[in-house]
């Protein structure tokens, strides 16, 4: 097959979405959701999104990333590039080659040293490659001098009609306010005391989900925070009707954490099954966490969460 590589112009964009769904269709994707995440991305450069043609006719794209403005306070990460999505026919390897080195080049030229497949925040559209349902990408990618470096875990916990707050959770709760630890809905009074703890505590895209979930007008009681002494020690969310694209709406958990010094003391337990409750109790009927690892896969696991998916996260130095 002749193979031509070009950066992006407008009006393919129907083909790229069209091509999406034929080889990721296990993550369809709309055109809404392109426009989105990929054109309105503001570090998105056409050069970095690479289609191939052969016949006149789009037979697969690469899109790859590095910053040109930085993520809150993760900054630019100046060395590290991503490529976020790749698709080719599975049966024509050498498309998939010609693109990837295409993409590679053009991060190289950026100043990357190190690329990851594919956790770019705030835009991925999956924590890495899933080897299960995309065997074909992972053995591209192995090819071409990429190695996985973490695996990710995507869960899922169905809600209706039986979710219950566990009688032990009641106990730890109780426990932990006579500890002075209190777990309730976020209020007024806590925004810049929240903010100020995911600052300190927490990578920026986490700060960011947080922010723009709060932006968005949102009901309190969408984030439970654990405070101690008018300090915020432990927080949790999820996304109810707002316009948010990873699932449906309702269904998202997460992020949620504690501060490192406050661990170890059932506070997460408490987050986690009090959220879970406050989308129980709303008429959601599942709940699904999009990215976790296996040592807290073991506490969603008490709360009814299985493993639904499974992404290697690759890294390549250049």
């Amino acid at each position: 097959m002749g193979v031509e590589v070009r950066s992006y112009e407008p009006g393919v964009e129907g083909d790229i979405v069209d091509r999406w769904n034929r080889w990721l269709k296990y993550d369809p994707l709309t055109l809404a959701v392109f426009e989105r995440k990929v054109l309105l991305d503001p570090n998105f450069d056409p050069e970095g999104l690479k289609l191939a043609y052969s016949g006149g006719k789009v037979v697969g794209f690469c899109l790859s990333i590095a910053r040109r403005y930085p993520l809150y306070y993760q900054g630019l990460e100046e060395e590290r590039g991503w490529v976020t999505a790749l698709a080719c026919d599975p049966s024509a390897p050498e498309v998939g080659a010609a693109l990837l080195s295409a993409s590679l080049e053009y991060l190289r030229g950026r100043g990357c040293r190190e690329v990851l497949f594919s956790p770019y925040t705030p835009n991925y559209f999956f924590p890495g490659v899933d080897p299960d349902r995309y065997p074909w990408l992972l053995k591209l990618l192995e090819q071409h001098g990429f190695e996985r470096v973490h695996e990710a875990l995507s869960m899922d916990a169905q809600l209706w009609p039986d979710f219950t707050v566990p009688e032990e959770v009641e106990r730890l709760e109780r426990e932990l306010e006579r500890e002075g630890v209190v777990v309730r809905p976020l209020e007024t009074r806590d925004i810049r005391p929240f903010l100020s703890f995911l600052e300190r505590n927490f990578p920026a895209d986490w700060y960011r989900h947080a922010l723009e979930l709060l932006q968005s007008g949102c009901e309190k009681g969408q984030v439970l925070v654990a405070v101690k002494g008018g300090e915020v020690v432990g927080y949790c969310q999820y996304w109810h009707s707002e316009d948010y694209h990873w699932h449906r709406p309702g269904a998202h958990f997460g992020p949620f954490g504690v501060r490192g010094d406050m661990r170890g003391k059932g506070i997460g337990t408490v987050l986690l099954a009090r959220c879970l409750w406050e989308m129980r109790a709303r008429g959601i009927h599942s709940a699904f966490v999009l990215w976790t690892d296996e040592r807290a896969a073991k506490l969603y696991s008490r709360f009814g969460f299985r493993v639904t998916r499974r992404y290697y996260i690759m890294r390549r130095w250049l």
